[in-house]
């Protein structure tokens, strides 16, 4: 069975990839995500908080998630040597760091070709 339906064109649509370490799950978001500006991740951050959070709660909180869900949203560099930048997020808000989600989004990152490995 195939159910062809297209959503409105006035609705935001964000893509994500399901992934867990251990067991510890994390949402990558992977497109759709309104654009974050700023000039640091705290810049950033904070636009999230102040301007997107409803996309936030949609994401990580109940039906869609659950109170153990933490997300990330993958941005581009904010230094000339990154590679990319990361807003993790959770069900309470927003986190400086998550060690499961960094493994998480390495992996994705390789696997998919958002980033490329050298070696």
């Amino acid at each position: 069975m195939s159910i062809n339906w297209e959503p409105p064109s006035d609705w935001i649509v964000i893509k994500t990839i399901d992934v867990h370490t251990a067991g510890e799950p994390v949402r990558i978001i992977t497109g759709g995500f309104p654009p974050l500006p700023g000039k640091t991740i705290l810049d950033k951050r904070r636009y999230a908080q102040e301007n997107l959070d409803h996309l936030r709660t949609a994401l990580i909180w109940e039906p869609r998630g659950h109170a153990d869900m933490y997300g990330c949203i993958p941005t581009e560099p904010v230094t000339s040597d990154g590679t990319l930048g990361v807003i993790f997020l959770h069900n309470e808000g927003y986190s400086t760091m998550c060690g499961h989600g960094i493994i998480g989004l390495a992996t994705v990152a390789s696997d998919t070709g958002l980033i490329l490995l050298e070696g």
